[in-house]
């Protein structure tokens, strides 16, 4: 549960590390869940478009953020979180440690 709520509790917080579990909760936690969920209540007209373009950006700034501290970890280059599937990519590599 923590790995839920830790990416909303540093959601302006970009220069700090992200661990690869924290991540990958996060990600599957939205791909898995909240993504039918939503598209599930809008195929229904449960949800107006407002209500669903606001619940995907509620999720999608602490993912970037989120994002970009998993890059942090990993020493790769912040900006190339915001390539589609490059992101996925370099955000499963180990942390490298300090030499």
């Amino acid at each position: 549960m923590k790995y839920l709520i830790q990416p909303f509790q540093n959601i302006f917080n970009i220069s700090g590390k992200a661990t690869l579990k924290e991540f990958w909760v996060f990600f599957m936690f939205y791909v898995f869940f909240i993504s039918p969920v939503i598209g599930f209540a809008r195929g229904l007209d449960l949800l107006g478009d407002n209500i669903t373009l606001a619940l995907r950006i509620v999720f999608l700034f602490p993912f970037i953020t989120l994002g970009v501290r998993r890059l942090n970890e990993t020493k790769f280059n912040k900006w190339l979180f915001l390539i589609p599937i490059v992101n996925l990519v370099l955000a499963a590599f180990p942390p490298k440690e300090n030499i």
